[in-house]
């Protein structure tokens, strides 16, 4: 039997729960190829999401490097605020691993933000950690102490719900926390976590956790000054890391080894440990990593200065400076083309209600709801999806044929009534009013057309709501 799209992500999200990377990787290449060939946006940006997540897993920095580009051009033209939290964690691992350190914190705060906002108990279990880590490599281990426990606090919600995510993400938070615990001097606690984390039996299927773990017995002994077990570890963290070829952590494994051997004075092997860090060094410049994230940062920052004043955080749809940046020059190419222009104008039925009793993250999230679902129906169509402000948007559709467009916004109406949101166990239908102005191949003027549409929009609400007007200009 074939998997759905939503049964297929599910699947993968299980799989990289239990170590099968290999056979997860396999699933998302083709659960995207076929997600993208069908316009299946949001499905597209979990499964590049989660492609992004096993080569990370795996230490394959090169490959999440390049799939950053199509995944943020995704994002930006489809993705909710969900897709635009997980492209922040995505950024900030990336940023890890070529060593940007304070762009790093900056986009895991940022991702703490969106999930603090959508109440996203894996990610902000997830973030939480990273942070907890990240504030343990820059020395602040009252800070990441403080991090640790809000994902340990995150970890028991997410254990009712999620429990063998839970039990991955306990080996994770404990090998960080127990870093913090040996630079205060507390090496039985430290202990304590570490021995939690190599006797479980998840781990001996994640490899880069179970480096992590070793790793963190390297330095437990290395802070005792018990520098031959110290060796132990760090060799075995390495031989593991080697073995499914995670550059950035076998550097890290060996700079810590290296360190050691020097205060042993074990010559021979300096010389055989050193030779393979330089070469490894040498691979890693090869790749020209640092280089490329720099270049994609460099391109993301001029794309949001142009696009800055043009689009929606929060739905991702074009906002009302459009109307005063562009859309003329898109009403001026219909108008060379000889071609009919639509004004949609709608609005969300009682959407003041809903804030009032469901907070204002639900009206988000309807909102959120309905921009995808405009955007899902245009698709094929030459239109520009606005919101104009609060719950109101706006739709400018250019087409060769007059009555299309007229039967197009019967059936985008119809369509968008089709739309609910499920939301703490209840079903929440969206209801509309629209208002439409369709010109008659002469008259261009927007602010004439706009004002038709506007005053429809308020007829349909005066004609008892969830309906729709249409008139010619």
């Amino acid at each position: 039997m074939e998997l759905t799209l939503d049964e297929l992500n599910k699947t993968i999200m299980e799989m990289r729960t239990k170590g099968l990377l290999s056979e997860a990787l396999v699933l998302a290449k083709q659960g995207l190829l076929v997600a993208i060939e069908n316009g299946n946006y949001g499905h597209g940006l979990d499964l590049y999401y989660q492609k992004i997540l096993i080569h990370h897993a795996f230490g394959d920095t090169l490959s999440m490097v390049n799939l950053i580009d199509e995944y943020e051009g995704c994002c930006q033209k489809y993705g909710t605020a969900k897709d635009i939290m997980h492209f922040y964690l995505v950024m900030s691992l990336i940023y890890d691993l070529v060593g940007v350190h304070e762009k790093t914190v900056e986009m895991t705060k940022k991702s703490i933000e969106y999930a603090t906002e959508l109440k996203d108990l894996v990610m902000l279990v997830r973030c939480h950690n990273n942070l907890c880590y990240l504030e343990v490599e820059k020395g602040s281990y009252s800070e990441a102490m403080q991090a640790g426990l809000l994902a340990i606090a995150y970890n028991k919600e997410l254990v009712k719900v999620e429990p063998e995510l839970a039990k991955l993400q306990e080996i994770r938070i404990n090998n960080n926390i127990a870093d913090v615990y040996i630079w205060e001097g507390d090496f039985d606690t430290a202990q304590a976590l570490l021995d939690s984390s190599l006797s479980s039996v998840l781990v001996h299927n994640h490899k880069r956790e179970k480096v992590a773990a070793l790793f963190g017995y390297g330095f437990l002994y290395e802070k005792q000054h018990k520098l031959e077990e110290a060796v132990v570890y760090y060799q075995q963290a390495i031989e593991l890391a080697q073995s499914y070829g995670d550059k950035p952590i076998l550097k890290k494994v060996m700079r810590m080894l290296l360190h050691v051997l020097y205060e042993l004075d074990r010559r021979d092997e300096i010389f055989e440990v050193q030779r393979a860090y330089i070469d490894l060094t040498e691979k890693m410049s090869a790749d020209n990593l640092l280089q490329q994230v720099m270049y994609l940062e460099f391109n993301q920052q001029k794309e949001k200065l142009e696009k800055k004043a043009l689009y929606d955080p929060l739905t991702g749809v074009l906002n009302r400076h459009f109307i005063d940046s562009d859309l003329q020059e898109w009403i001026q190419g219909a108008q060379n083309c000889q071609l009919f222009v639509g004004i949609i104008v709608l609005d969300i039925d009682y959407f003041k209600t809903y804030n009032d009793r469901h907070g204002h993250l639900f009206g988000d999230m309807i909102l959120q709801l309905l921009a995808s679902g405009l955007r899902d129906f245009l698709l094929q169509q030459d239109a520009e999806i606005i919101r104009y402000g609060g719950d109101e948007f706006i739709i400018c559709i250019r087409n060769k044929d007059g009555a299309a467009i007229n039967r197009l916004v019967m059936d985008l109406h119809a369509y968008i009534l089709t739309l609910a949101l499920d939301y703490e166990n209840e079903r929440y239908p969206i209801k509309v009013s629209m208002g439409a102005c369709i010109n008659d191949q002469k008259n261009y003027d927007f602010k004439n057309q706009f004002e038709l549409a506007d005053r429809s929009l308020y007829r349909a609400k005066n004609d008892g709501r969830a309906t729709y007007v249409i008139s010619e200009l």
